[in-house]
């Protein structure tokens, strides 16, 4: 792998780290629990609920990517980086980014 192909990966890394990192604090802005003060209706409280569990479902999830991103990017200018654990092949770089968790090239993943 050449350096700007890794200058390029690691700037991709960055800027979906910096990008999950927003995301998750706009969710736990949104899982904050509501006062018993709020006037709203109990249907709307079952909403908020229902809500908030999503929120933070999701922000479970993006704590994974969170943590893949950065295994990938400790791995990062190594022979490691980017290789299927079960074969050895090289993983598709939008795969990486799209589910930076997965340590399976796509045929493995199957």
């Amino acid at each position: 792998m050449n350096n700007d192909f890794e200058a390029e990966i690691k700037s991709k890394i960055l800027d979906k780290i910096e990008e999950i990192k927003k995301e998750i604090e706009i969710l736990k802005e949104h899982s904050q629990p509501q006062g018993l003060d709020n006037a709203i209706g109990r249907v709307s409280r079952m909403d908020y609920i229902n809500n908030r569990s999503i929120n933070e479902a999701q922000i479970r999830k993006n704590l994974a990517k969170l943590k893949g991103l950065n295994n990938w990017l400790g791995k990062l200018g190594t022979n490691e980086f980017g290789k299927c654990i079960r074969c050895g092949q090289q993983i598709n770089i939008n795969r990486l980014l799209f589910m930076p968790e997965s340590n399976h090239c796509i045929h493995c993943a199957k």
